[in-house]
């Protein structure tokens, strides 16, 4: 038979074409959904305002109905539906087409079993069979998923997959005990083919038609289910929604779109907005037809009864076709929407920009921050990674995604979470560093002392541009939980471009005449809190230095030291321009435990004004910096202060 033949008989077979291109377009949708949905799935709306033709505006409270913005209209929420149905077909139909499989893998293992061996197991499955068979299908998976719940999405799934299979198992045994007496199978026992290779080699081919069809008839099923359990409120997504006396107070919000959870609103508002709630459930219920047309399409290519039966090896095209397919699309689905590990500062900011555009188009980016309790590890992902953009009224909007993860996004109008004060901020650039350099830099220096101290905490990477500063920069905030007594800790701050840490107040070390001499390479001090106080440090990767007052002065300076354990030792001290001068360390005391904090004191004497070089260790951690001592007058109430002996104090005047 020619293969103009056989095309002609697939074509003439239109369960089978329409089938075969409903199938492919909902994997295509499932793969790229995502990419083409015009709008953010999860922003929503209180008000729709559409300008008119007319130069007047138009106001609409959602639920709408469709139009030429939202070819779906929106739901409770004011969420585009046809953007949630296109981003939501990635999660419902792997859910099906998983649970789909597991069904078909469970009657097929029972049905062959049962049906090749018989006796007392084949009793015992068809009584198992016909108990299940008793329970109304939408019942037993309500208490399925009930009690599955803890499992997560492999118990929703499981779920799925135990209701259905006696059907599935008693067509396959009854094919099974039609197959065995068969005059093939007959003459295959007789010349001595083992029973493995009879089940594999000839039982399983002679099935495989009808195991194609029975699959793409239990997928058609498993959506519906997936439908009924979200219109009794039990969805993968999860919801949140409050009842009062007078109906629902709250919508259902889902963190995720699916296309169950979108039915869910129907037991709410079907009455009061029948068509937009009705259109999730039109689409689903043309997915199902589609697996219908396309099992009513294959029954007819493979009956042999049939004027549109194809050949056995046109048949196996076809498989391969409808497996090479799903194949692709599970590897496509991989490569477009899942990322291998957390997002970065900068990939989540493009994906919030274009929520941001969709939902308050002209806003501005002015605020990035990475959140991470005390239940997640610091060096794992953020527990949410979140976006602030600014709209021309001064108006906040926060898109946040749970996890770090692209496809778990929440846009909330008028709200801020992380007690920003957004006035005077500038627009945030693109291109700045991610969070974890910053938040590393804040872990060397007390953050981690912090977090061993406080075990309930919360760590914040903070991203703005105040407006008196010249650049974007990160500040770590660590904070305890409600009940705690020890106070918040700032690490702040480190520049966003290029991670040096910088000052995080804008403020003069020392009030002129005295900046520090251009030849002297004075190291940056930064100005941050410990414990209640706060002052200047020198910071380095694993020891900081400074005084609640100021390090730069002639004679006695006490100082803090922050990190390591021992006791504060003087390494070296030159000075540049008295290479007599010894300085000394005076007074060291072990390091103790401050509240998040490693800490140890000593005296820093100075005998001579001018530029040092100093080295400073405590236990092993090392800081090797240069500083700018003014003269001893210049102490602020230096008259209260003693004389240091060694110390000849000198005028502060100007140079």
């Amino acid at each position: 038979m020619s293969t103009r033949h056989e095309l002609r008989r697939l074509i003439t077979n239109p369960a089978l074409v329409m089938g075969l291109i409903g199938t492919l377009a909902l994997l295509a949708i499932g793969v790229f959904g995502g990419l083409v949905a015009p709008y953010d799935p999860n922003a929503n709306l209180s008000l729709i305002v559409k300008h008119l033709p007319d130069g007047t505006l138009s106001f609409r409270v959602p639920p709408t109905f469709p139009d030429t913005d939202h070819w779906f209209g929106t739901d409770a929420l004011g969420r585009d539906q046809w953007s949630r149905v296109l981003t939501g077909a990635w999660l419902s139909l792997s859910v099906v087409v998983v649970s789909a499989v597991a069904r078909l893998g469970i009657g097929l293992s029972l049905g062959v079993t049962s049906g090749w061996y018989g006796g007392l197991f084949a009793r015992v499955v068809s009584i198992g069979a016909a108990g299940v068979t008793a329970v109304p299908q939408l019942l037993l998976a309500i208490m399925l998923v009930l009690a599955t719940r803890p499992l997560g999405a492999a118990g929703f799934i499981a779920s799925l997959a135990l209701v259905g299979w006696p059907e599935i198992s008693e067509y396959i045994r009854a094919e099974v005990l039609r197959a065995k007496a068969q005059p093939f199978m007959e003459a295959a026992r007789s010349i001595g083919v083992p029973g493995r290779r009879l089940i594999t080699g000839h039982l399983v081919a002679t099935v495989g038609p009808q195991l194609l069809t029975v699959a793409a008839l239990e997928t058609g099923a498993v959506l519906l289910l997936l439908a009924e359990l979200g219109l009794v409120g039990l969805f993968l997504a999860g919801a949140t929604f409050l009842v009062g006396d007078f109906g629902p107070v709250g919508p259902l919000k889902g963190r995720v779109p699916e296309w169950g959870q979108m039915l869910g609103g129907l037991q709410f508002y079907a009455i009061t907005a029948e068509l937009p709630t009705l259109i999730p459930a039109l689409f689903v219920v043309l997915a199902s037809a589609t697996f219908a047309l396309l099992a009513d399409g294959l029954r007819a290519a493979s009956d042999p009864f049939s004027s549109r039966r194809v050949l056995p090896g046109t048949f196996g095209v076809l498989t391969k076709v409808l497996a090479g397919a799903l194949c692709f699309s599970a590897v496509g689905f991989i490569g477009v929407n899942v990322r291998p590990g957390a997002m970065t500062m900068e990939d989540g900011r493009v994906l919030a920009a274009r929520t941001a555009e969709t939902t308050w188009p002209g806003s501005e980016f002015v605020a990035g921050v990475a959140r991470y309790p005390s239940g997640t590890r610091v060096v794992d992902r953020p527990e949410r990674l979140t976006y602030y953009y600014r709209n021309d009224h001064e108006e906040v909007l926060r898109i946040s995604f749970q996890n770090a993860d692209r496809l778990a996004v929440e846009v909330r109008k008028y709200e801020s979470e992380d007690e920003i004060d957004f006035n005077g901020l500038k627009a945030l650039p693109a291109g700045l560093m991610s969070y974890d350099t910053p938040l590393r830099l804040a872990e060397q220096n007390g953050g981690f002392a912090y977090r061993q101290f406080q075990p309930n905490y919360l760590v914040r990477v903070i991203l703005t541009w105040p407006g008196d500063r010249d650049a974007p920069v990160y500040a770590v905030m660590y904070s305890p939980m409600s009940g705690s007594r020890v106070d918040p800790l700032r690490v702040c701050c480190f520049d966003a471009r290029t991670g040096e840490i910088v000052d995080s107040l804008v403020a003069p070390r020392l009030a002129p005449p005295w900046p520090v001499p251009a030849d002297c390479a004075a190291a940056r001090s930064v100005y941050r809190q410990v414990d209640r106080f706060q002052g200047y440090f020198v910071m380095g990767p694993s020891l900081s230095v400074g005084t609640q007052s100021n390090l730069n002065y002639q004679g006695d300076t006490f100082i803090w030291m922050l990190g390591g354990q021992g006791t504060p030792r003087l390494e070296s001290a030159t000075n540049v321009e008295d290479a007599s001068a010894r300085a000394d360390i005076v007074s060291p005391s072990p390091t103790g435990n401050a509240p998040g904090q490693a800490l140890s004191f000593a005296t820093l004497r100075l005998p001579v004004p001018g530029c040092w070089t100093v080295k400073v260790s405590v236990g092993s951690a090392v800081l090797d910096y240069t500083l700018y001592a003014y003269p001893s007058d210049c102490r602020p109430q230096h008259e209260r202060f003693a004389a240091v002996p060694g110390v000849t104090p000198l005028p502060c005047v100007r140079r």
